[in-house]
């Protein structure tokens, strides 16, 4: 058995390892600090990825919000614009209902234009919205639904736009309710029907102070649960993130785990095939040796001897059995058949049961990893169905259907409803754990014919008739 020690330096660490240990000391090496730092410095810069993908998505939710908000304000505002056009309700000067109409036709223009850049659609919403605020407070001044109006802007602009447009718009609508007061006063609108203000300076400043406040709050709240929404979003897609990573890693490392104990066992098995077996073949022709020559001059320690080749014999075979056991595949893409219908042989020879290989035709496999954790499902559904199906015939089938490799084990033990599951095992729980090594299925369930049946889908992209 190979002893010797290999040293493995990563980054600053360094460990003695056996040979046959080298692949898992490989996998404690990668806990370095440096490889941690180098993991810490990948997670900030997926942090900054995941961060740039939620506004990306934000961006676009907005962009199917903002279209489908014009589409329904060009709709809604339709009736009312008619209303107030010809005169109905509340009279207004002709000049007031010409610059609805006006704002009106820039809102059926905005909307027809789907294309545009989001910001600039976004910013001529909220500028028709605050301009009709504006004209409401020209007319009803604080009797109308004007300071209602210049409160939509700065609410749109942080939903639809960010914080920073927000609070951009949240300084023009508060600049529009200061500044029409004044200009009524100076009689900027006379020519509109609109004269002065009907309200004291007092009271309107403290309607001012009262809407601020309002809008302060609702900034704030709105603000801050952005904020919170959005970083709520980048916590989840991190944590996805994160999981997927590290399931990923864990399959990695399983899938070398299950290699390294194959490669040790295949090593194991050429040792013993190679040396411990070799050893008891020579002594067992030294032993057939003396055994004759003995026996030719007539010495009673004949018989002894004969017996001790008897042990070294079935010693031998012992040895030859474990090592094919460990080592049951040969390196060659068409290996596994082969290594099948010896296992038909070893059943048939070991237990007395009808045991067969059915193949349309040999596959190819051209990693041998996929062939060895194939041949192990097979080898475990045998050993099962010589343990507790206590039947008579075993079938063990390679099929192609579709773009899988198809491997089958059946029984005719024990009566079996078809499609009934059998109990949980951890023989079962390995073949499943295998076949998803592969990237396949397994299926174990009742047989058509009564008995158990073991199936195992495995992608042909692996395997080549």
């Amino acid at each position: 058995m190979i002893t010797s020690k290999i040293t493995i330096t990563n980054h600053g660490l360094q460990q003695n390892c056996h040979a046959p240990t080298f692949h898992l000391c490989r996998f404690v090496a990668l806990t370095s600090p440096a490889l941690q730092a180098y993991s810490l410095s990948h997670m900030v810069n997926s942090e900054t990825t995941i961060a740039r993908e939620v506004d990306a998505l934000l961006t676009a939710w907005r962009t199917r919000v903002l279209h489908l908000l014009l589409v329904f304000s060009s709709s809604i505002l339709l009736i009312p614009l008619l209303v107030v056009c010809c005169g109905w309700g509340v009279p207004l000067p002709w000049p007031i209902r010409v610059s609805f109409l006006l704002l009106y036709a820039v809102l059926l223009y905005a909307t027809s234009r789907p294309r545009w850049p989001l910001p600039v659609r976004v910013w001529l919403l909220l500028a028709l919205i605050a301009a009709m605020g504006a004209l409401r407070l020209v007319v009803g001044q604080l009797a109308g639904s004007g300071r209602l109006t210049l409160l939509l802007p700065p609410l749109l602009a942080l939903l639809l736009a960010g914080p920073r447009a927000g609070w951009a718009a949240a300084a023009l609508s508060a600049a529009l309710l200061a500044s029409v007061p004044l200009l009524l006063h100076a009689g900027w609108f006379a020519a509109w029907g609109a004269t002065g203000i009907h309200v004291a300076y007092s009271y309107w400043v403290m309607q001012g102070v009262f809407w601020l406040i309002i809008l302060l709050t609702l900034m704030i709240l709105f603000s801050r649960f952005q904020a919170l929404q959005r970083r709520t979003m980048i916590a989840e897609r991190m944590a996805l993130r994160r999981l997927e990573v590290e399931s990923a890693d864990r399959r990695r490392l399983e899938t070398e785990i299950v290699r390294i104990g194959d490669e040790e066992r295949r090593r194991l098995g050429a040792e013993l095939h190679d040396g411990l077996c070799q050893h008891l073949t020579a002594a067992l022709l030294h032993c057939s040796a003396t055994e004759k020559r003995l026996t030719a001059e007539g010495e009673a320690t004949a018989t002894a001897l004969a017996k001790l080749r008897v042990s070294l014999e079935d010693a031998i075979g012992m040895a030859y059995d474990v090592a094919q056991g460990l080592c049951p595949l040969d390196m060659h893409p068409d290996a596994l058949l082969p290594a099948l219908e010896r296992l038909c042989r070893e059943v048939h020879r070991n237990h007395g049961l009808s045991c067969r290989v059915q193949a349309d035709r040999a596959p190819a496999i051209r990693n041998p990893e996929h062939a060895l954790h194939l041949y192990r499902i097979a080898r475990e559904a045998v050993v099962n169905a010589v343990k507790h199906a206590h039947g008579t015939r075993l079938v063990i089938a390679l099929e192609h259907a579709g773009d899988d490799l198809v491997l089958k084990v059946t029984d005719d033990g024990r009566l079996t409803a078809p499609g009934a599951a059998p109990a949980p095992g951890l023989g079962l729980s390995i073949m499943a754990y295998r076949a998803g090594l592969l990237g396949g299925t397994l299926r174990v369930a009742g047989g058509a014919a009564g008995g158990m049946e073991v199936v195992c889908h495995m992608p042909r992209a692996e395997a080549t008739p």
